[in-house]
């Protein structure tokens, strides 16, 4: 597979889907412009910010070459720092803090990033976006119609991010919600009792779109208030 690859399904899957599913597509294709480097792993993946002269910024996205979560998961991160401008913190806080200056390398990669996260981070934000994951963890569990190994992918994936809420709540609320389209879910059809899975995705979709929200709100807040940021 190859990033032309991916990038063409992701817009195929734009073309069909609706709702926040399509809000987080659209998004991610939008910020794809800005991604100047796109690097192969086996595991995992990450997206870095270079920061230039004249106040744009650039990325390197690293993600496992087709495989739509993940490259959407790593999308998500570039959308949330174009949004807030907060060193990929997956909420707003604009609190005056002291902050220290970026400590940039030759391409305009932050050496302190984790430092100037920590400085910006809301406890209070944190925990309501852990609360956000163990709500959705809760209904996974219950999902009968997940296979075992899909209940495990989707827990573990939300332990992540209720590990590190301030820099991965968004990232995986998105990843999720592409895995169970992917994976053939909501179910359809007539029932005597709702799915639970159904519930899952229901509760899933909501969250994805009040973070989206959220997102879209600090890109006007940054358009007005930090325009040189």
């Amino acid at each position: 597979m190859s990033v032309e690859q991916d990038l063409a399904k992701l817009r195929r899957l734009n073309s069909i889907v609706s709702g926040p599913l399509k809000f987080i597509i659209s998004e991610v294709l939008e910020v794809t412009p800005l991604v100047v480097e796109w690097i192969n792993v086996q595991t995992s993946g990450s997206a870095v910010c270079r920061y230039k002269t004249d106040n744009t910024r650039q990325y390197e996205v690293r993600y496992q070459f087709g495989n739509i979560g993940n490259l959407v998961h790593e999308l998500t991160h570039v959308a949330v720092n174009e949004s807030y401008r907060l060193d990929f913190i997956n909420y707003p806080n604009w609190a005056t803090i002291d902050l220290p200056n970026r400590d940039l390398d030759i391409l305009g990669r932050c050496k302190n990033e984790d430092l100037r996260q920590t400085k910006q981070m809301s406890q209070a934000m944190n925990s309501a976006k852990s609360d956000t994951l163990m709500r959705l963890k809760g209904w996974t569990d219950a999902a009968s119609e997940l296979s075992a190994i899909q209940k495990t992918e989707i827990s573990n994936k939300l332990v992540y991010g209720m590990i590190n809420p301030h820099k991965e709540s968004d990232t995986v609320l998105n990843q999720v919600l592409v895995w169970l389209f992917e994976w053939g879910f909501p179910i359809t059809g007539q029932h005597v009792n709702k799915p639970i899975v159904n519930a899952l995705y229901e509760e899933l979709s909501t969250a994805v779109k009040l973070a989206y929200l959220e997102r879209e709100k600090g890109k006007r807040y940054v358009r007005m208030n930090m325009p040189t940021v």
